[in-house]
């Protein structure tokens, strides 16, 4: 299965609907197709060919998913990056993961080399003539290459397939039919769940509305209701901001929205209730990750009953939970999460572009993805920790590793830790302690600011004599936390 090249037929069949609406501009599927053919003859006479890989950095929205399709059409495959990634970090994915080239809306401050290109609007209007190309049958070359940080704190680049993608698309059918298919989405496209979601409502014929990620939770709902959307995908901390801003009501605020997904990291439990009882009957919540896919899904009435949870597995998904020794474990007894699911990414790149798959972690129908957890009688999965040390931040997974390695590389830091700590508005925020005989706060805060995009900086720094360590070495995290929770 070819997922490039049946959404671009579809395109065509969708015709003259309205596919895509942003601020006052909308296109129908018809000039998205002629867009399409426009940027991918710009991007062969870029120098792209068939099998590179294409980081996309674009500021609008539009142009990054017009951008995904031409990469599909001419066999390349897209790696989107987040427009306010720092010069550094853009260069370490070009250089990591044999990226052929970088478009972006601007070229961000600093000495970083990596190749670039600054995307230019005109190219989705006209191009120059150049020999044709046969795209590749979608299985030859990835559909994408999904950035993650791994457990080890280093970063994965994940490869999806055209096939697992076209998979995870069809798995959210059943949540289109019925409705008016209009999905609002303020999410930015380098999140993979908000990219799934939106090319599912394009695949299927819908309307997708790209809202501005700065948003009031009035402004949001205020949108909602005018655009009369039929679904909106959001991170657990937005939802909670609209839950609290509407109170409990008697009638629920967004009655027509059919599906309010959460999506990107856990939620507590009040907040799902609320959710459900004062948002939308719509709403639902589940486990997921790049590795895998779509692992459980809680909706309706199982809201109520068991918000604890992150609900029941998806019919063409088993969950087995596992002891220390890779042992079954029973029902409500909690172990390693092993997820098999038919979505699981091919492999995994390591930073040197160095082909990764653990036999300890993945095969090609199952996952463990790093969280402990347990079923219970009924078949609910229930996450109770974390088997790395993982920060969530508005749905942003952080590995700690990764900026304590970037930290260390400052002169005047002997020794870092970071960590993550509770916070109502983000989920969990994240917090640096940092042993430096010289140096200040401001002056690791302006390091981080020009190392680390918007969304990883820690929103705490501490200067401390010492860290606290296990007699076998282990850096106690937890402890670090504990000394925050009195003085934040």
């Amino acid at each position: 299965m070819s997922f490039g090249r049946d959404i671009l037929e579809a395109f065509a069949a969708h015709g003259d609907r309205v596919a895509i609406v942003s601020g006052r501009q909308q296109i129908t599927y018809g000039q998205c197709l002629a867009q399409i053919g426009h940027l991918a003859t710009n991007f062969r006479t870029s120098g792209l060919r068939p099998g590179d890989r294409v980081g996309l950095s674009m500021i609008d929205n539009i142009d990054v998913v017009l951008s995904i399709l031409a990469c599909w059409k001419i066999g390349a495959t897209p790696a989107v990056i987040d427009f306010r990634a720092p010069r550094i970090q853009r260069a370490r994915y070009a250089h990591d993961f044999g990226l052929a080239l970088i478009f972006e809306s601007r070229s961000p401050p600093g000495d970083d080399s990596y190749p670039n290109a600054i995307f230019q609007t005109d190219w989705k209007a006209t191009s120059a003539p150049v020999d044709p190309i046969d795209a590749d049958d979608g299985e030859v070359h990835p559909a994408f290459l999904m950035f993650s940080s791994g457990t080890t704190g280093d970063p994965k680049a994940y490869i999806q397939s055209h096939g697992a993608l076209g998979r995870r698309v069809a798995a959210r059918r059943s949540t289109l039919e019925g409705t008016a298919k209009r999905l609002l989405t303020p999410m930015a496209l380098s999140y993979s769940a908000t990219r799934h979601q939106m090319l599912g409502y394009l695949f299927y014929g819908g309307t997708v509305s790209l809202f501005p990620p700065l948003f009031t939770p009035s402004e949001l709902i205020e949108a909602l209701l005018s655009f009369k959307a039929s679904a909106t995908a959001l991170p657990p901390p937005v939802i909670s901001r609209l839950v609290r801003e509407v109170g409990e009501r008697s009638t629920r605020i967004l009655p027509d929205l059919d599906v309010l997904f959460s999506i990107g990291g856990p939620a507590r439990a009040e907040d799902k209730i609320a959710a459900y009882r004062n948002l939308s009957p719509g709403y639902q919540i589940g486990y997921a990750t790049s590795l895998t896919g779509n692992i459980t899904t809680l909706k309706g009435s199982d809201v109520l009953a068991k918000p604890e949870t992150t609900g029941k597995p998806f019919a063409s998904v088993r969950i087995d939970v596992l002891g220390p020794n890779g042992e079954l474990l029973g029902k409500g007894e909690p172990g390693r999460i092993k997820a098999w699911t038919s979505t699981m990414v091919s492999a995994a790149l390591l930073p040197g572009n160095r082909l990764f798959v653990d036999p300890d972690v993945m095969g090609p129908d199952w996952g463990i993805p790093g969280d402990i957890g347990f079923v219970d009688d009924d078949g609910f999965l229930t996450i109770v920790d974390r088997e790395s040390d993982m920060i969530v931040r508005g749905g942003v997974n952080v590995a700690p590793q990764e900026l304590e390695k970037l930290l260390r590389g400052h002169p005047k830091i002997r020794d870092v830790a970071v960590a993550g700590f509770p916070d109502d508005t983000m989920g969990q925020e994240i917090a640096a302690f940092i042993v430096a005989e010289h140096g200040t706060v401001e002056e690791f805060r302006a390091f981080l600011r020009a190392n680390v995009a918007p969304d990883r900086r820690p929103r705490e720094i501490r200067l401390v004599a010492s860290l606290p360590y296990s007699d076998n070495g282990k850096l106690l995290r937890r402890r670090l936390v504990e000394t925050l929770s009195t003085k934040i």
